[in-house]
Parts: C-alpha cells; sequence; structure tokens
C-alpha cells in the first residue's frame, strides 16, 4: 500500500468516528501528514478524501491556498511591489500581516458557504505557497478563530512527537492537532 492511500485508510477510521462540534477549536483541527514528495499524488486523490468524508455524513468544504501568493503580490500596488523585490526581506514582513489577512478572509468566505459549518470538514490544501514567507504555525493560529467545524490541514511534512515539521523546515512546532499519518 503506498503512503497516500495509507493515509486516506487512516482517515476513513478517523472520520468514522463520533465528531463533536462542541469540542475547543484547537480540538477540532487535524492534521492530514505526508511527505511532500507525495503532493501531487495526494492532491490527485483529494475527490476520495471528500468522497470518504460525505460517506461518514459530514459535509465538506476545501479551501486550497495553491497560487494564493502570486495572486495577493499581483494585487499589492506595483510602485510598492517593486520595492519589495529590491528588498526581499520586507515581502516575508509584509506577507506576516497583509497576506495573513488575505488568507484568513478568504478562509472565511469559504466558510461562509458552508449549509452546516458545525458539522463541516474544511480541507485546507495548498500549503507549500507558504513555504519561506508565512508559517504554517501563524495561520492555523489565527483560522482557530474562525472556522465552527472541523479543519483538515494537508500538511507536507513530518511528525515527530508533538512536532510538526513543515516540507524540510529545521524547526517545528509543537501543535496538538489530531494526527493522520501516511503510515500504519
Amino acid at each position: 500500500m503506498n503512503r497516500i492511500d495509507q493515509l486516506l485508510e487512516n482517515y476513513r477510521s478517523h472520520i468514522q468516528m463520533p465528531l463533536r462540534p462542541g469540542l475547543p477549536a484547537s480540538q477540532r483541527v487535524w492534521f492530514a501528514v505526508y511527505p511532500a514528495e507525495d503532493e501531487r499524488r495526494l492532491i490527485n486523490r483529494i475527490d476520495d478524501f471528500e468522497m470518504l468524508t460525505k460517506e461518514a455524513g459530514h459535509p465538506w468544504v476545501r479551501i486550497d491556498l495553491k497560487g494564493s501568493l502570486a495572486k495577493w503580490l499581483a494585487s499589492v500596488d506595483e510602485e510598492e511591489r517593486v520595492e519589495w523585490f529590491k528588498n526581499p526581506g520586507a515581502i516575508e514582513l509584509y506577507a506576516k500581516t497583509e497576506w495573513k489577512e488575505v488568507l484568513t478572509e478568504f478562509f472565511q468566505k469559504g466558510v461562509a458557504g458552508a449549509t452546516a459549518p458545525e458539522r463541516t470538514v474544511f480541507a485546507l490544501t495548498g500549503l507549500m505557497d507558504l513555504y519561506d514567507f508565512l508559517h504554517v504555525s501563524e495561520l492555523i493560529d489565527g483560522l482557530e478563530k474562525t472556522f465552527p467545524g472541523f479543519l483538515l490541514v494537508f500538511f507536507p511534512g513530518e511528525k515527530e512527537g508533538n512536532t510538526y515539521r513543515f516540507l524540510d523546515a529545521r524547526t517545528g512546532w509543537n501543535y496538538l492537532a489530531a494526527p493522520i499519518l501516511s503510515e500504519k
């Protein structure tokens, strides 16, 4: 069984358990952890995750961040953008505030479109766009206050104990999300 098949199998077991909507937000976050090299394979199988979710009786809303960095940069005033590229450190600085706000608003629009938000699984994909500009932990901490249902974060990286490492980052962060792994 390949890693994405194993991740699907582990997700099937997880989503079939009774979900408790009244839990604090941090306990309604799940991390589907898989090696970054399996990103394309995972995206090609994302419909299978949706199908399993719906079979378990829960609505599904996918919120894809892929391409969001390019869209955000394109929305910035051209003169300001030119200045940023002269000093690339400025991009990261603005990403931590302005882009994070744009992503949070984008996420909130997805939540607003849910028919039964407290029972909905909000699937967050496209995290690779964040790399080098915004820490996943910063985004997730901000999103925790914005969703009423369950947040399924498709996380290209690894988990050691309670520490999650995004892609090949040297540092990780402790997070108490329920892990769903691509291994037995």
